[in-house]
């Protein structure tokens, strides 16, 4: 069969979706020899240039035809809303449907529009948060997921989500015909040179252990203000040796953020050794560094359709504090410490019985939430979300 993705995301945004896209083409490519696969995006990627030369290679020196498994078409995208509308409602489809081929996968929420009724149309939808929670995004995000979601559901002949909250979010807003199948996010091997460090080098920044980390990106829904707040309080009352790193991409409306914690890094102790530290974008690399050498990670966002960094923590091995918000509850109820995100003062409870915990006895909390953790991500590995993934498209 023939499959086209819709992977505008793995060149022009780096938060979840981008993985997502990006995990789910290698994967396929690794575990399926049999269906042929186009990428349409929107310019020069390195990664998938490489990884189609790759794939070419392996399959040339298995004997097979290497030109038909993978190819991309590249449909450059327009900084102009008129221009962008053209390229998304005219010329995708006119493109796809002269291909025709059996299945399409949109990643992002949105789409696919105007194919041919003989291409099955795969939509994945990882939360609904624009429609649920409108000012935790930016107006063009909430335009378009008002105008659109509601149709790309109805259009959809199979509508994946990654948690029963998501799938049940749709359920209340919308009455898809689709069939929703639930398919959890996976986790990829933590692969880090040297991963046991004191001090680490971050994007120039000197960073010594011990230290609490979240990663995501710097906006509000992640409440990262309730996080801020429950940190100064420990350092002020409870004198903790630790740091807060705060390791993603600032995203919008965290200008207040970053200034209280400009004000506080200039006021604490010692001087020119901030206390709180932002990071910007990170690479994998460095993500893998910062997770094997946190004390806790803690993740306190009010709402997440998944939330893969807690998994992402739990395979590196490291205790953690999460919120109950949304999907959260669901997916991390045996193998995290919850609290709810505005409970400022049971998240710094559970933070400081982790700190407590520090003895590695088999039966102490930390070392419970380490096992559990390292267990579940076990049975999430993203070759298993590839495969279940594939498996419901094709059947």
């Amino acid at each position: 069969m023939h499959i086209t993705i819709l992977a505008d995301s793995i060149d022009t945004q780096y938060a979840g979706i981008h993985h997502y896209t990006k995990n789910l083409i290698e994967y396929f490519l690794k575990i399926d020899d049999k269906n042929t696969y186009t990428i349409i995006h929107p310019k020069p990627n390195k990664w998938l240039n490489n990884l189609i030369k790759t794939t070419s290679q392996n399959s040339l020196q298995s004997n097979e035809n290497a030109s038909s498994h993978i190819s991309e078409i590249i449909i450059p995208r327009n900084k102009f809303p008129s221009g962008e509308s053209i390229r998304r409602f005219f010329k995708i489809p006119k493109i796809i449907n002269k291909m025709s081929p059996d299945i399409v996968i949109e990643p992002c929420h949105i789409g696919p529009f105007r194919l041919k009724k003989s291409i099955k149309r795969v939509l994945i939808v990882h939360d609904i948060t624009p429609i649920l929670f409108p000012h935790f995004h930016t107006f063009r995000g909430r335009f378009i997921h008002k105008l659109f979601l509601g149709k790309s559901l109805k259009n959809a002949d199979i509508i994946i989500t990654p948690s029963k909250t998501t799938k049940d979010d749709i359920l209340k807003k919308y009455q898809p015909k689709a069939k929703i199948s639930i398919i959890h996010l996976g986790v990829n091997p933590i692969t880090t040179e040297n991963p046991t460090q004191k001090t680490l080098q971050i994007q120039n920044q000197t960073i010594e252990t011990p230290y609490f980390l979240y990663l995501g990106t710097i906006e509000p829904r992640k409440n990262l203000e309730t996080l801020v707040d429950a940190f100064i309080e420990l350092k002020t009352t409870n004198k903790i040796p630790h740091k807060l790193v705060l390791a993603g991409q600032i995203g919008w409306k965290s200008k207040s953020l970053l200034k209280k914690i400009e004000k506080y890094n200039k006021t604490s102790t010692p001087l020119n050794s901030p206390q709180i530290i932002t990071t910007n974008r990170i690479t994998e690399s460095e993500k893998n560094i910062l997770l094997k050498n946190t004390d806790i990670f803690i993740y306190p966002s009010l709402y997440e359709g998944f939330g893969l960094p807690p998994l992402e923590a739990m395979n590196a091995g490291i205790p953690v504090v999460c919120s109950k918000g949304g999907s959260l509850k669901e997916i991390y109820k045996n193998t995290a410490l919850l609290f709810n995100p505005n409970d400022k003062e049971t998240l710094k409870k559970h933070i400081l019985s982790l700190i407590k915990n520090t003895n590695l006895n088999k039966n102490s909390l930390r070392t419970t939430l380490i096992k559990n953790g390292l267990s579940f991500a076990a049975s999430h590995p993203w070759q298993k979300t590839a495969e279940e993934t594939l498996k419901t498209i094709l059947y």
